[in-house]
């Protein structure tokens, strides 16, 4: 069974990506290639995954209580709500289009606000759908698997190499070839069939004898025996690491798109680029966590703060224009800090819930929400204030900050952890002195900066 769950995981993650793919695309025809519409797509499709999250973590034992039905039958419900939205979206777009024409340029306020209530009223609530996903399954696998404990990292993972593979595929392969209404139709019937073959399944988990069904969880097969324990960290420390983290890591991916496109070309492009890099990087980052947990061999918290502090200034280095970078460039950059974050927020989650889906749905709600508001603090504060490199150094502190007040928790000596501080201390400096393409047309090569 832990098998078809991952499998409806990692297609409903595809699904995900092709429709945040394809509607930012759509977007983009309709309400112009501006960054607020970026900020805006990510914000609220992290918005819809947030109220998801909470509520379904919140509601499933009551629901599955009320109605007698299976968690799975909720989550078959869930998907085929989230289908619609592949033919609703593209209407309302068209919708708010028509009656935005006569307001005037893109870039004025009116404008801006105004597409913003369309974007947002057509898109979220079929974002909705989508978060309360990992509550529901939560909730079914606590009652049929031994091992529970991890059950958020387990979907997680599935998840994050759909959303990867769809990201990808979306963008190269699929709008070429079918365009936007059959790559949303085609997105639409993958989720209609998972909703299928899971209501299926809870019909034939309802129709067993009830002898066999418990509502506790199952004791842990001696093959399992007990997880290893994780990391510690208290409750308000670990919901305070999610939130800046998808704060920092979502407001990044705002400003890299802006960083990225003279390289790729075009926004759409590079969009597509970090976000694909930023999806199978969390991937590497969730499968290693996963094999640490297997092994009993979970990275310290410590370790893994280190890590990131150093990696959040990598993109500026590798993308200096001084050093002619790629799309290779891109990727070997965004890489390192990624997949530290694919391995801590599953971590964290875990350490937090222990497999019950109301501290999953709450823990995972607390992350979104730091991935809803960083992306429109990026787009509407930090890029028109501080520009490309001022953004990217302001939000890579918050991870040195972190390591640095955790310095003394290190199992290493004094020369170590001076070690530490000044390789932390060089990696903000190094990225003082970088350079970004918005600094060349400000030093004198070209127009002045984009806002």
């Amino acid at each position: 069974m832990k098998a078809i769950l991952f499998v409806f995981f990692f297609v409903s993650g595809f699904c995900s990506l092709v429709y945040q793919v394809v509607w930012l695309r759509m977007a983009f025809a309709a309400f112009g290639v501006i960054t607020p519409v970026v900020s805006l797509i990510v914000s609220v499709f992290m918005l819809g995954l947030a109220l998801g999250s909470w509520a379904g973590g919140r509601w499933i034992e009551a629901l599955t209580r009320q109605t007698g039905r299976s968690p799975l039958n909720l989550y078959g419900l869930a998907e085929l709500g989230t289908a619609f939205g592949a033919f609703a979206v593209p209407r309302l777009f068209a919708f708010g289009e028509r009656h935005l024409l006569g307001l005037g340029e893109m870039d004025s306020v009116r404008y801006l606000l105004l597409s913003a209530l369309v974007i947002t009223f057509s898109i979220l609530p079929w974002c909705i759908f989508m978060g309360t996903t990992f509550p529901f399954v939560m909730a079914y696998v606590r009652r049929a698997e031994a091992e529970f404990r991890s059950s958020f990292s387990y979907l997680y993972l599935g998840n994050v190499l759909g959303a990867a593979t769809g990201a990808l595929l979306t963008a190269l392969v699929l709008i070429e070839v079918l365009g936007f209404s059959e790559t949303l139709s085609l997105a639409a019937t993958c989720n209609a069939a998972i909703a299928v073959a899971s209501i299926g399944l809870g019909l034939r988990d309802m129709l067993r004898p009830a002898s066999a069904q418990s509502s506790e969880p199952p004791e842990p097969s001696p093959a399992l025996t007990a997880l290893p324990e994780l990391p510690p960290a208290s409750g308000q420390t670990t919901l305070f690491l999610l939130f800046i983290t998808g704060f920092a890591s979502m407001a990044m991916e705002v400003v890299w798109t802006r960083a990225f496109t003279p390289i790729t070309q075009t926004t759409i492009y590079a969009f597509a680029l970090l976000l694909s890099t930023y999806l199978f990087a969390t991937a590497a980052g969730s499968l290693a966590y996963r094999m640490h947990l297997r092994a009993k061999k979970c990275w310290s918290l410590e370790k893994l703060l280190r890590i990131l502090a150093v990696a959040a200034f990598l993109p500026m280095a590798v993308t200096d224009p001084r050093h002619r970078p790629d799309a290779v460039n891109i990727v070997l950059g965004l890489f390192p800090l990624c997949a530290g974050l694919g391995y801590l927020t599953p971590m964290l989650v875990d350490q937090y819930s222990a497999g019950f889906p109301e501290r999953a749905g709450k823990a995972y709600a607390v992350n979104i929400i730091g991935c809803i508001l960083g992306p429109l603090c990026a787009g509407y504060v930090l890029l028109p204030a501080l520009g490309v490199k001022w953004s990217l150094i302001l939000l890579a502190l918050p991870f040195t900050l972190f390591f640095l007040t955790r310095l003394r928790s290190l199992a290493a000596s004094l020369p170590a952890r001076v070690l530490w501080s000044l390789i932390s201390a060089g990696m903000v400096v190094s990225s003082i002195l970088c350079i970004t393409y918005e600094d060349l047309r400000i030093y004198g090569t070209g127009t002045t900066r984009q806002r």
